[in-house]
């Protein structure tokens, strides 16, 4: 595993596997219910104007089976922000972080909820900021609406996701190797992982000596961090190779996770988190191995215990409506990826 030795982190826990599904599906619903109080007549869900922060709630909706909310969203969608080229904006996009990721999970989604001129057309628009040299995806859009230079591991996996889902697999086999770009150039593991990589240079981005960067990850400093690159990465390597059995996604996808699972235990005190529940699962259901069960049995409890009394997720006590929407909706899609993937080996 490239030098990283697995996780002593997890306990070895008697698990009754019934009772925590029965428990984590309460919680997905306890979020499902939650959401569905916040949607409107219209279609839409919360205060619209607070930006493109639902993009991950027909996904949500459709694996809760609220068909009818599931669409009613994709139909407000169609009609307030789906462009001709295939983008979501009409003037309603307010944020331009996490461009082509926004717009690739709301491809996912639409697409399970079988809205396909969504998610069709939608990934024709996301694949025009694919980087064909890395096959990475570029994150944002500056102020002059130019995408950005910088392309990370959370955003590429989001959008490779999307790719797997619609059979763009060529796409989606360039975001493997742009997975695998980034990880031979780490000359740091396993105190630190740097995660983005430059369109212009075609190299790493590295911080300044002892500068704090949003795009390395420092194993055992405990502070908010994308505690998410390990996970999202596993999850989308464990994807790829359900299509596409190689040796070689899955041993990516277990030196990701190992990352992952080796940083400090203080990464269990902010959400972003929540993705290496999503990885370990994944891993858990192609492998069958104990750690990832055990990591992931962690991980869903950890949903379980942070979800907040009303059913939502929030680390933020002056977060928006939309904010909590966000969070909400990723929480319990990924506890239900968690769901199935222990099921699948109960």
């Amino acid at each position: 595993m490239s030098g990283l030795r697995a996780t002593d982190q997890v306990k070895k826990l008697p698990i009754n596997m019934r009772l925590r599904l029965e428990s984590y599906a309460a919680a997905k619903r306890r979020g499902v219910d939650w959401l569905l109080r916040h949607t409107h007549p219209d279609g839409s869900i919360g205060d619209p104007s607070h930006g493109f922060r639902f993009y991950r709630v027909p996904w949500t909706f459709t694996v809760a089976g609220e068909t009818a909310a599931a669409t009613a969203l994709c139909g407000w969608i169609r009609r307030h922000m789906f462009t001709p080229e295939g983008d979501f904006d009409r003037g309603r996009r307010v944020l331009t972080d996490a461009y082509a990721y926004r717009n690739a999970t709301l491809v996912y989604g639409a697409h399970m909820a079988r809205q396909f001129d969504l998610s069709s057309r939608g990934l024709d628009f996301v694949l025009t900021m694919q980087d064909r040299q890395s096959g990475g995806f570029t994150n944002d859009l500056n102020a002059d609406g130019t995408p950005s230079d910088v392309m990370d591991v959370p955003y590429a996996c989001g959008c490779g996701l999307a790719c797997i889902a619609l059979g763009r697999m060529d796409e989606a086999r360039a975001v493997h190797a742009f997975l695998e770009r980034i990880w031979r150039a780490q000359r740091e593991l396993p105190e630190r992982l740097h995660y983005a990589w430059s369109r212009e240079r075609q190299a790493l981005v590295t911080p300044e000596a002892g500068e704090e960067s949003w795009f390395t990850v420092e194993a055992q400093a405990a502070r908010k961090q994308r505690w998410t690159v390990g996970g999202i990465a596993a999850a989308f390597l464990c994807r790829l190779h359900m299509v596409y059995p190689q040796p070689g996604y899955l041993a990516l996808a277990r030196d990701y996770m190992a990352f992952s699972m080796q940083c400090t235990p203080r990464q269990f005190d902010y959400a972003q988190v929540c993705k290496s529940g999503w990885g370990s699962a994944l891993l858990y259901q192609v492998t069958g191995d104990a750690i990832y069960r055990d990591w992931t049995v962690r991980v869903a409890d950890w949903f379980v215990e942070t979800q907040q009394p009303n059913g939502s997720w929030s680390w933020d006590p002056e977060a928006t409506l939309g904010e909590s929407i966000e969070l909400t909706a990723e929480f319990a899609a990924h506890v239900d990826t968690i769901i199935g993937c222990l099921a699948s080996r109960a």
